[in-house]
């Protein structure tokens, strides 16, 4: 557990959303898995050393106003489906066809992101040096086990409680 955050419960529904406000979304469930990837499609799309990401059930996400998608075909063959704003072009969330019910969510458009903490980091060979993160399992992709990983990460998660479940979302 990283010093100085406070992990004790995470309220629910967690909200988020773009940069500009178009776009709000709450998360109404727990996380199923928090990871980092260092791959370059990763890199690329954000401009940044890495993605922090949640894996959530399609299900547990409300979202307003109006998403724009595309297909994009990744490095490792699969298929995805990126999800951003039309008006300051954030990426959002993204989903691999081959499985729906599922969907990544960027932890970094979160209102507060402070709990996400990754369980371990993948194409750290494509990685930029210095943002390796120490203490944090460095995985081949093809080793990593969304299930084994994700029952690893709720163990040792934040307790969320349904604090605020009620609360609508807030106007984009």
């Amino acid at each position: 557990m990283a010093e100085g955050v406070n992990m004790a419960a995470v309220a629910l529904p967690q909200h988020g959303g773009c940069l500009c406000g178009a776009i709000r979304y709450a998360l109404g469930a727990a996380p199923l898995l928090a990871y980092v990837c260092h791959c370059h499609d990763c890199q690329t799309r954000s401009g940044a050393a890495f993605t922090l990401t949640l894996v959530i059930r399609t299900a547990d996400l409300a979202v307003t106003g109006t998403v724009e998608s595309a297909p994009r075909p990744m490095r490792s063959g699969r298929d995805i489906e990126h999800a951003y704003c039309p008006s300051c072009r954030v990426p959002l969330f993204s989903r691999a066809s081959a499985a729906p019910d599922y969907m990544s969510l960027r932890a970094g458009t979160l209102d507060d992101a402070h709990w996400v903490l990754p369980i371990a980091q993948v194409f750290v060979e494509s990685a930029i040096p210095w943002a390796v993160i120490p203490h944090v399992r460095a995985v081949p992709w093809d080793e990593f086990d969304f299930v084994a990983f994700g029952q690893a990460w709720t163990a040792n998660a934040p307790d969320f409680a349904a604090g605020g479940a009620e609360a609508p979302l807030p106007d984009p």
